[in-house]
C-alpha cells in the first residue's frame, strides 16, 4: 500500500482510487507492517500424498513387477 505509506493518503482515499473497500485497505496495510509484503497467503491445509511415506515399497513393487508397468 505505497499510495497509504509513502504518498501519505488516507486509507479511505486509498480505496476510492483503486476501488476497493476500506476494510481491504487496512488489511492490506496491516500485513505489509506485519510481514513486508503483500504477497497472497497460502489457503486451506496443504495436501499431502499418501505415497509420502510410501516410496521404498512402492520402487520394491515396481523392481518385483516390472511388466506390471508397461502397456
Amino acid at each position: 500500500m505505497t499510495a497509504h505509506l509513502k504518498e501519505k493518503i488516507s486509507i479511505r482515499k486509498v480505496a476510492a482510487r483503486f476501488g476497493v473497500s476500506k476494510s481491504l485497505v487496512q488489511k492490506l496495510v496491516k500485513q505489509q507492517q506485519a510481514e513486508g509484503n503483500l504477497q497472497p497467503k497460502q489457503r486451506g491445509k496443504p495436501q499431502l500424498s499418501h505415497l509420502t511415506n510410501a516410496e521404498a515399497e512402492v520402487k520394491a513393487l515396481v523392481a518385483a513387477h516390472q511388466d506390471a508397468t508397461q502397456g
